[in-house]
């Protein structure tokens, strides 16, 4: 079980300032000082952002040999306004990762949750190091970089987004600061981002950034803007009374014409992945862009015209895997496999619609995002694999690169397109999750009715076989399946796991945060 939280750190650092916030507590501060100051220089960023690395196909290390409980962390609860209602939420939910990182010779997991809190949790005792109190909810997963020009107790830093406030509403007068940096070592608040008001109707952020390098960080608000942001610290500045980043460049995530299909519904929740000197981020309006960046301009739009919640995911060949929402358009959700070396009307490699179900509110379609096996896979003994769990109920496993021979309407019912082999799909219960592979041939994948462990057998066959996929030699595999876990069947699961070890840490709406194994 989890430990008595600490107390709460808080306050706001501008750059002019030489001594802790008032209101960050002398005690814990002096402690956390002392332990810097104590122990060695190692650092390594284990799992620093939502889904793992640049291209979201990362999602951890080691072998899990089952789905027994060995240990859950009290999250809590917290209040949030849905429209014109307060509702009352519970542990943590979609997109709801947890990251990873070595400091120091200990292992520190950084999560957000409901109850308004992001912690930093000794992963080895479940011992809460600090706890920051943000204004409202927090759905989104953080980022976390290296700042080379902070100083030593700042110098790896936390980016983490949220609701706009309990105290705010859309129309507020004043700066909605969703998204926030904060130092990993000490708790201390670095700046804060006002999420300005655009055409959309939420200044929420759940998109989790990323690092480009070169001084330069991407954050999406779910205001339609995307942020170029000064990664050094130091040169935040006080604006409109709190100390704000320095914006290098922004770009607009959206059309006037997406305004007037879907009204307000024109957000960005989902994370930017990089290709090379490009940006790929899928857009609520309905569009998936491709951004320069050196220009910091939009180069590519692939309009798709449904809301996209999860975020582009890049394979090992260059490839965008794309999950569509069902939203706006006539026919049915799914992935695009798109090249975008290719203009954006000759991208599409093929497509894979899921059923058309009313299931909490959505209408079908993907709500998280494509799991990719290719860090567990990387000299390509075994196919290339795709994974995804639906709101039409299923996890689906198709291959990456062979498709059936058949041909499938896509979202608008205009183009026909080629279509992946599927290899398994079973009823797990609706789920807005992200599965992920691990090493040892496993797929963990989560929903409203638990957890799953899956074992992926690989048997070598002839290629005139059905279901027969290649590997990258050209040497034929089926693949079968086999369920090996459930946890906790009714309860619900909206975030995306982890794995470390071979312990797995997922968060539920249930108020825990389980660690499996």
């Amino acid at each position: 079980m989890g430990s008595a939280l600490q107390p709460i750190l808080q306050g706001c650092r501008t750059p002019t300032r030489t001594t802790p916030p008032r209101n960050l507590l002398p005690t814990v501060n002096e402690t956390v000082q002392g332990a810097i100051a104590g122990l060695s220089p190692d650092t390594e960023l284990l799992i620093p952002t939502f889904l793992g690395n640049d291209q979201r196909r990362f999602y951890g290390r080691g072998i899990p040999q089952g789905l027994n409980l060995l240990d859950k962390f009290a999250l809590g609860t917290g209040r949030t306004r849905v429209g014109t209602s307060w509702r009352t939420w519970s542990g943590a939910g979609w997109t709801g990762q947890p990251t990873l990182t070595r400091d120091q010779g200990k292992v520190y997991l950084t999560l957000g949750a409901y109850d308004h809190s992001f912690r930093k949790i000794d992963i080895e005792t479940n011992e809460v190091i600090w706890r920051y109190q943000f204004d409202d909810v927090i759905k989104g997963t953080a980022s976390l970089y290296i700042d080379e020009k902070a100083s030593e107790e700042n110098r790896i830093v936390i980016l983490q987004g949220s609701r706009l406030g309990i105290q705010n509403s859309l129309d507020s007068a004043g700066p909605i600061p969703s998204f926030r940096a904060l130092s990993f070592r000490t708790g201390e608040e670095l700046w804060k981002l006002d999420i300005r008001k655009t055409a959309s109707y939420s200044r929420d952020n759940d998109s989790s950034a990323l690092d480009l390098g070169n001084g330069i960080l991407f954050n999406a608000g779910e205001n339609g803007i995307g942020y170029f942001l000064n990664s050094d610290t130091n040169t935040a500045t006080l604006k409109s009374g709190i100390g704000q980043p320095q914006i290098l460049g922004e770009v607009q995530l959206y059309e006037a014409g997406d305004s007037l299909r879907q009204g307000g519904n024109i957000v960005t929740e989902s994370s930017p992945a990089r290709l090379g000197n490009q940006l790929f981020i899928a857009s609520g309006s309905g569009h998936i862009y491709g951004i320069n960046l050196e220009n910091k301009e939009i180069i590519w739009d692939f309009f798709t015209g449904s809301d996209i919640d999860g975020s582009v995911v890049i394979s090992q060949d260059n490839k965008l895997f794309c999950a569509i929402e069902r939203q706006y358009i006539p026919g049915q959700g799914g992935v695009f496999k798109l090249d975008p070396s290719q203009p954006e009307e000759k991208a599409v490699n093929w497509f894979f619609p899921t059923g058309n179900r009313n299931f909490s509110g959505w209408e079908g379609g993907i709500i998280g995002s494509v799991a990719l096996n290719d860090e567990y896979n990387p000299t390509g003994e075994f196919p290339a694999l795709f994974a995804i769990t639906a709101i039409d109920g299923y996890l689906y496993i198709g291959s990456q690169t062979q498709t059936t021979g058949e041909k499938v309407k896509g979202p608008w019912f205009k183009e026909e397109y080629d279509t992946p082999l599927i290899l398994f799909k079973t009823n797990i219960g609706g789920s807005i999750s992200t599965p992920i592979f691990t090493e040892g041939n496993k797929l963990i994948a989560a929903g409203y009715n638990g957890v799953y462990l899956f074992d992926l057998h690989w048997e070598e066959t002839q290629g005139n076989r059905s279901n027969a996929v290649s590997n990258q030699r050209g040497e034929f595999y089926r693949l079968k399946v086999e369920q090996s876990g459930h946890f906790l069947p009714g309860i619900s699961f909206e975030s995306t796991p982890i794995v470390w070890d071979g312990v797995v840490r997922i968060c539920a709406r249930d108020g825990w945060m389980y660690s499996l194994g």
